[in-house]
C-alpha cells in the first residue's frame, strides 16, 4: 500500500522506515490503511486535536517543541556571537529532520558502545524483566566491563519488548539476539546478575541455565537479588523476639550517661 501524504495533516501521522508512526503518541500503526489510521486518531486524539484547523494544523503537524529551544538559542547566539546567528536560523525543525537526527544519534551511540565493549577483557551483564503500563513485558539489560588498563565501562545496553511469553527460553533468545547485534564476544562473560524469579534462575528452564548452555562459557559467576529470600525470612522469623532484644539494648545504653559515653568510646 502507498502512503498518502494527506494523512499527515488529517491524522498527524508520518511514514518512517515503512512503518506508519503517530506524531502525537509515537505509536506504530500496524496496517497502512486509512481505516486503521482514522480509527487510531478518532479513538485517542480527535477530542484534543479536532479543534486545530487550517494553517495551525499544518504547523502543529510539521513542527515540534524544538521551536522554543531554537528561539532560546537565537537569543543566546545574538548576545554571544551575533555573526553566527544565521547558522541557528537555518536549523530545520521538521519531524522528518528530527527523526533522521535521532537515527544518527542512535547509530553513533551504538557504534561507540560496540567500540568500548570490544576493548574490554571481561564483562558482566545484569538484566531484569518487568511489565509496563501497557501490559507489555520489557527486558532491560545493562553491561559492565573492564579493560586490561582497568578502565571500567558501565552502560545501559538495550531494552527489548516481549509481546509473547516471558519464559527462560524467550529471555535467552532476546539476550542472544542483542549480543549478536552488538558483536559482543560471549567468551569474555564472567558474571550474570538477575532477580530470583524462576524464569531467570530456574534449575532446568531458567534463563541462566539456557544461556550458559548456548554460549558454552565456563567460570561464570551467577548472582541474584535476595529480596525474595528476605521476604520469606520476615514471614518465618518472629519479629517480636528480635525487637525485644533490640529495645533492651537501646534502653540499657540510654538509661545512664556512663553507659552512653562508654558505648560511644567503644564505637
Amino acid at each position: 500500500r502507498k502512503f498518502n501524504n494527506e494523512w499527515c495533516i488529517k491524522y498527524f501521522i508520518v511514514q518512517h522506515n515503512k512503518d506508519v508512526v503517530c506524531l502525537i503518541c509515537q505509536s506504530t500503526i500496524a496496517v497502512m490503511k486509512e481505516y486503521n489510521i482514522k480509527r487510531h486518531y478518532d479513538t485517542k486524539h480527535s477530542a484534543s486535536y479536532d479543534s486545530i484547523v487550517g494553517q495551525s494544523r499544518v504547523t502543529k503537524c510539521s513542527k515540534c517543541d524544538g521551536e522554543f529551544i531554537k528561539s532560546c538559542l537565537e537569543i543566546f547566539i545574538e548576545n554571544v556571537s551575533p555573526e553566527k546567528k544565521n547558522l541557528v536560523e537555518q536549523i530545520s525543525l521538521s519531524r522528518f529532520t528530527m527523526a533522521r537526527r535521532i537515527d544518527d544519534l542512535s547509530e553513533n551511540i551504538e557504534a561507540f558502545l560496540k567500540d568500548r565493549i570490544s576493548k574490554c577483557s571481561a564483562f558482566s551483564i545484569a538484566l531484569d524483566e518487568s511489565t509496563d503500563v501497557s501490559d507489555t513485558a520489557q527486558l532491560v539489560v545493562f553491561i559492565r566491563g573492564v579493560t586490561d588498563n582497568f578502565e571500567v565501562t558501565e552502560e545501559f545496553l538495550d531494552m527489548a519488548s516481549m509481546h509473547s511469553t516471558t519464559t527462560g527460553q524467550n529471555i535467552c533468545e532476546e539476550v542472544t539476539k542483542l549480543m549478536n547485534k552488538l558483536e559482543i564476544d560471549s567468551s569474555k562473560l564472567v558474571g550474570i546478575t538477575t532477580d530470583g524469579a524462576p524464569s531467570m534462575v530456574g534449575k532446568n528452564n531458567g534463563f541462566v541455565k539456557r544461556f550458559l548452555d548456548v554460549i558454552q562459557t565456563e567460570y561464570v559467576l551467577v548472582s541474584h537479588c535476595i529480596i525474595h529470600q528476605e521476604n520469606l525470612c520476615s514471614k518465618v522469623l518472629g519479629f517480636g523476639e528480635v525487637m525485644k532484644n533490640v529495645v533492651s539494648c537501646v534502653n540499657y545504653i540510654r538509661s545512664r550517661g556512663l553507659n552512653h559515653r562508654q558505648f560511644k568510646s567503644f564505637l
